[in-house]
């Protein structure tokens, strides 16, 4: 069980934006996994499991969204975060997405070919 997050690199955010980003989405994530029984049965397992998190890139905003639709045609927990404006970026901006928390090879056919964050 794995979950994946998506950043935005083209938004050239500060490594701690970054990790803020990361952390909402993964909030959001775990929140949509306890609306649904089998994402719960995901979410416990994950849980169990250690709660193993991947970070990676996106190459802009039509990719992320892209992989968000992926995610939702695979019937997996997913989010987009839309961030506030308070910091970096203007409000509205869409900066991450999550998936998962899910079986690793489901999670993979959405994000298993992207790059590490950096």
């Amino acid at each position: 069980m794995k979950m994946s997050i998506v950043i935005r690199r083209d938004l050239k955010i500060s490594c701690g934006k970054a990790a803020a980003q990361a952390g909402h989405a993964a909030v959001e994530c775990v929140m949509k996994a306890l609306e649904n029984a089998r994402w719960r049965k995901w979410l416990e397992q994950w849980i169990d499991e250690g709660q193993k998190k991947i970070v990676l890139a996106a190459e802009n905003l039509e990719h992320l969204y892209e992989l968000y639709r992926k995610a939702g045609s695979l019937d997996l927990p997913t989010a987009v975060v839309v961030d506030a404006g308070l910091t970096e970026v203007p409000p509205g901006t869409p900066t991450a997405i999550c998936v998962g928390p899910a079986p690793d090879e489901l999670v993979d056919a959405v994000t298993g070919s992207l790059k590490l964050y950096k």
